[in-house]
């Protein structure tokens, strides 16, 4: 099931991208809303959960960005921040609409401050205010629907997933 939610989120966020436009509401990023999805399903083994999330940073940024490495490196810090907020709060669907917000105003603002620092560009927290507000919305709605799907399924086919 885990491998299963990657591929899904990983291809609609390529179809999405290619048909939104980027100055829209609706941005996916459906690949970081899975890392919050799947990681209950590791029964807290982070080594596994760290590696595998690794390899779909590495594949990001191969697929999407033509870039080695700068997903990797933030997908491996937002899934630091994920293991710590399933460490201290329940997992639910409260905790993980939470934890998807959390990670993705988290990636919006290693990326806009990449972007200042390395393409000379001037700070503007009115740009980056945008870029998170329209990153929430359509991810929120996925992190819901996802999170509703996969716990009917593992309650239906007994998988087991951590608390």
């Amino acid at each position: 099931m885990i491998v299963f939610i990657s591929i899904i989120s990983f291809m609609l966020d390529g179809i999405l991208s290619r048909y939104i436009l980027p100055n829209s509401l609706f941005i996916p990023l459906f690949t970081i809303v899975s890392l919050v999805i799947i990681y209950p399903y590791f029964n807290n083994n982070n080594y596994r959960y760290f590696r595998y999330i690794a390899i779909i940073g590495l594949l990001y940024d191969i697929t999407y960005l033509n870039t080695l490495f700068f997903n990797f490196f933030i997908f491996m810090i937002i899934g630091f921040v994920i293991g710590l907020f399933n460490y201290l709060l329940s997992n639910n669907l409260y905790t993980s609409i939470l934890i998807t917000t959390v990670s993705i105003i988290l990636y919006r603002i290693i990326n806009y401050f990449f972007v200042v620092i390395f393409k000379n560009q001037s700070f503007n927290f009115l740009n980056l205010l945008e870029s998170i507000y329209s990153s929430l919305i359509l991810n929120i709605i996925y992190c819901i629907t996802i999170y509703i799907a996969t716990e009917w399924y593992s309650k239906k086919h007994k998988i087991l997933r951590s608390k």
